[in-house]
Protein backbone atom coordinates (compact mmCIF):
# COMPACT_ATOMS: atom_id res chain seq x y z
CA UNK A 1 0.00 0.00 0.00
CA UNK A 2 3.06 2.15 -0.40
CA UNK A 3 0.86 4.62 -3.00
CA UNK A 4 -1.23 5.87 -0.18
CA UNK A 5 -0.51 9.27 1.15
CA UNK A 6 -1.98 10.80 4.19
CA UNK A 7 -2.96 14.33 3.81
CA UNK A 8 -3.12 17.07 6.07
CA UNK A 9 -7.06 16.03 7.24
CA UNK A 10 -5.80 12.88 7.69
CA UNK A 11 -7.35 11.33 5.69
CA UNK A 12 -5.71 8.74 3.18
CA UNK A 13 -5.76 9.16 -0.72
CA UNK A 14 -4.47 7.32 -3.65
CA UNK A 15 -3.97 9.23 -6.58
CA UNK A 16 -4.58 6.96 -9.58
CA UNK A 17 -4.66 9.94 -12.55
CA UNK A 18 -5.49 13.57 -11.96
CA UNK A 19 -9.28 13.47 -11.63
CA UNK A 20 -9.12 9.58 -10.51
CA UNK A 21 -8.79 9.74 -6.17
CA UNK A 22 -9.52 6.95 -4.01
CA UNK A 23 -10.09 8.64 -0.47
CA UNK A 24 -10.00 6.59 2.75
CA UNK A 25 -11.51 8.77 5.94
CA UNK A 26 -12.72 8.25 9.82
CA UNK A 27 -16.29 8.59 10.54
CA UNK A 28 -17.51 8.20 14.11
CA UNK A 29 -14.50 6.24 14.71
CA UNK A 30 -14.33 3.81 11.80
CA UNK A 31 -12.73 4.14 8.89
CA UNK A 32 -14.41 4.51 5.27
CA UNK A 33 -13.67 5.01 1.74
CA UNK A 34 -14.89 6.78 -1.60
CA UNK A 35 -14.39 6.02 -5.44
CA UNK A 36 -16.26 8.06 -7.71
CA UNK A 37 -19.41 8.15 -5.63
CA UNK A 38 -18.68 4.50 -4.81
CA UNK A 39 -18.34 3.86 -1.02
CA UNK A 40 -17.44 0.97 1.03
CA UNK A 41 -20.74 0.04 3.05
CA UNK A 42 -19.39 -0.97 6.24
CA UNK A 43 -16.35 0.98 8.43
CA UNK A 44 -13.26 -1.16 9.31
CA UNK A 45 -11.21 -0.87 12.57
CA UNK A 46 -8.16 0.85 11.01
CA UNK A 47 -7.35 2.67 8.25
CA UNK A 48 -5.35 -0.15 6.30
CA UNK A 49 -8.40 -2.52 5.78
CA UNK A 50 -10.10 -0.01 4.02
CA UNK A 51 -7.37 0.43 1.74
CA UNK A 52 -6.93 -3.14 1.13
CA UNK A 53 -10.74 -3.89 0.15
CA UNK A 54 -10.39 -0.07 -1.98
CA UNK A 55 -7.67 -1.89 -3.79
CA UNK A 56 -9.19 -4.89 -4.35
CA UNK A 57 -12.50 -3.09 -5.81
CA UNK A 58 -10.47 -0.46 -7.87
CA UNK A 59 -7.34 -1.84 -8.90
CA UNK A 60 -9.24 -5.08 -8.96
CA UNK A 61 -11.82 -4.10 -11.12
CA UNK A 62 -14.35 -5.39 -8.37
CA UNK A 63 -16.51 -2.33 -8.66
CA UNK A 64 -19.25 -4.54 -7.82
CA UNK A 65 -17.60 -4.66 -3.83
CA UNK A 66 -19.03 -0.97 -3.36
CA UNK A 67 -22.11 0.68 -3.26
CA UNK A 68 -22.79 3.46 -5.42
CA UNK A 69 -24.56 6.62 -3.73
CA UNK A 70 -25.70 9.97 -4.84
CA UNK A 71 -23.28 12.93 -3.18
CA UNK A 72 -25.10 14.36 -0.02
CA UNK A 73 -26.03 17.67 -1.20
CA UNK A 74 -23.87 19.85 0.74
CA UNK A 75 -25.37 23.36 -1.01
CA UNK A 76 -22.40 23.89 -3.25
CA UNK A 77 -22.75 25.18 -6.37
CA UNK A 78 -19.83 25.01 -8.86
CA UNK A 79 -19.46 28.62 -10.33
CA UNK A 80 -18.51 29.77 -14.15
CA UNK A 81 -15.19 29.42 -13.71
CA UNK A 82 -14.79 25.62 -12.58
CA UNK A 83 -14.66 26.13 -8.95
CA UNK A 84 -17.49 25.92 -6.03
CA UNK A 85 -19.30 28.76 -3.68
CA UNK A 86 -21.52 28.32 -0.59
CA UNK A 87 -23.03 30.40 1.44
CA UNK A 88 -23.67 29.53 5.00
CA UNK A 89 -24.85 31.09 7.82
CA UNK A 90 -22.14 32.15 9.51
CA UNK A 91 -19.86 32.86 6.37
CA UNK A 92 -19.41 32.42 2.39
CA UNK A 93 -16.73 29.60 1.00
CA UNK A 94 -15.11 29.38 -2.02
CA UNK A 95 -13.22 26.37 -3.43
CA UNK A 96 -10.48 26.79 -6.21
CA UNK A 97 -8.13 25.44 -8.50
CA UNK A 98 -4.89 26.81 -8.25
CA UNK A 99 -2.22 26.11 -11.50
CA UNK A 100 -0.66 23.71 -9.77
CA UNK A 101 -3.50 21.73 -9.96
CA UNK A 102 -4.03 21.50 -5.99
CA UNK A 103 -7.36 23.01 -5.08
CA UNK A 104 -7.22 25.57 -1.97
CA UNK A 105 -10.05 26.87 0.01
CA UNK A 106 -11.40 30.75 0.79
CA UNK A 107 -13.83 31.42 3.82
CA UNK A 108 -14.99 34.66 3.83
CA UNK A 109 -12.47 36.15 1.27
CA UNK A 110 -9.41 35.05 3.39
CA UNK A 111 -7.41 31.92 2.01
CA UNK A 112 -7.35 29.02 4.59
CA UNK A 113 -3.29 29.29 4.59
CA UNK A 114 -1.53 26.23 4.57
CA UNK A 115 -4.13 24.03 3.24
CA UNK A 116 -3.95 22.38 0.04
CA UNK A 117 -6.84 19.73 -0.95
CA UNK A 118 -5.98 16.86 -4.03
CA UNK A 119 -9.59 17.28 -5.43
CA UNK A 120 -12.40 19.68 -4.98
CA UNK A 121 -14.63 17.47 -2.81
CA UNK A 122 -11.71 17.15 0.13
CA UNK A 123 -11.88 21.35 -0.27
CA UNK A 124 -15.04 21.51 0.08
CA UNK A 125 -15.43 18.89 2.83
CA UNK A 126 -12.94 20.52 5.06
CA UNK A 127 -15.22 23.92 4.77
CA UNK A 128 -18.17 21.58 5.59
CA UNK A 129 -16.06 20.34 8.60
CA UNK A 130 -15.60 24.13 9.88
Amino acid sequence: MSEWRENSNGNYVFVLDTDEVMTVYQHNGEWFSVYDSRFIDDGFKDPEQAMALMEKAVLGDRLDLLVKRKPIPTGWRETKKGGYHCVRSNCTMTVKKAKSGMWYLVINQTLVKGKWFITAEEARRYGDQL
